[in-house]
């Protein structure tokens, strides 16, 4: 998924909220809404906890606006409060449970369309449900990078930025990530198809 494009707009709708817009705010809410939607059902894989997740996500968000610099990555502010909530979340619970990505269910939350092909659709929601079951099996820490890398596709900048690590420290993360993952799925899943 693509960040959203940060324009002067962008700016100017923080600064309104920062004044205290609630209209302002809640421009920022929708905008940003899906995609931190996307990434908390990734780290926790279930709808609830990722809907409760992401309104929390905007409350700590609206409650600590004023604190924010005039250089605010509102992208990167929110993926770092979002991925701060699921760590606490994970944390106080002391175990991980992943459900399948329901790709009907949960497409229209993206903004994208299913394809027409039926084949296409099954042998990507068991691809899914397979990658999902891989992810449960990491570690916390690389499940993280990996997800803000994959499936937000943000760069190591921003990843950073979220993590609180440097660029090189990011690079390292997402090479032990990949590395997990990979043994992960020959363990869990057998070999990876060609």
């Amino acid at each position: 998924m693509q960040e959203p494009e940060v324009t002067v707009d962008e700016d100017l709708l923080v600064n309104q909220a920062k004044a205290g817009s609630q209209a302002a705010f809640e421009a920022l809410v929708q905008r940003y809404e899906r995609q931190i939607y996307a990434f908390t059902y990734r780290m926790m894989g279930n709808p609830d906890d990722a809907f409760d997740l992401t309104q929390e996500c905007f409350i700590r968000a609206y409650k600590n606006l004023d604190r924010t610099n005039a250089e605010l990555n509102v992208s990167a502010w929110l993926h770092r409060i979002a991925s701060n909530a699921c760590l606490d979340q994970l944390r106080r619970r002391k175990r991980i449970r992943w459900l399948p990505w329901d790709t009907p269910k949960h497409e229209p939350l993206l903004n994208t369309h299913p394809t027409d092909d039926p084949e296409r659709v099954a042998m990507a929601v068991e691809n899914t449900s397979d990658v999902q079951q891989v992810l449960s099996a990491m570690s916390e820490r690389n499940r993280q990078a990996l997800v803000l890398r994959e499936y937000e596709g943000l760069s190591t900048r921003e990843i950073g930025e979220i993590m609180g690590l440097s660029r090189s420290a990011v690079k390292s993360v997402l090479f032990r990530a990949r590395e997990e993952f990979r043994q992960s799925y020959r363990e869990l899943i057998g070999e990876p198809p060609a």
